[in-house]
């Protein structure tokens, strides 16, 4: 969890979910899979399974233990 965001309507940014299942003509150039595809393979990357879609269940109580009160964006990556 990102404890900062530059997006003016939140305060942090939350990801216990990251990659895509590709859907549409449109996802034909998305630039996160271009991105992600790049790290497929490197251990212990973020990104070591690519843009395949992957759950983290270690993220998904952190915005239980940030201590204080903000608006928290969930981000789907």
């Amino acid at each position: 969890m990102s404890a900062t965001s530059t997006i003016e309507w939140t305060d942090a940014t939350w990801n216990p979910v990251t990659g895509c299942t590709r859907v549409s003509p449109g996802c034909d150039h998305c630039y996160a899979l271009t991105f992600a595809e790049r790290f497929r393979g490197v251990p212990n990357h973020p990104y070591e399974q690519g843009f395949d879609l992957k759950l983290w269940p270690e993220r998904l109580e952190l915005p239980l233990h940030n201590g204080r009160n903000h608006v928290v964006s969930l981000s789907i990556q």
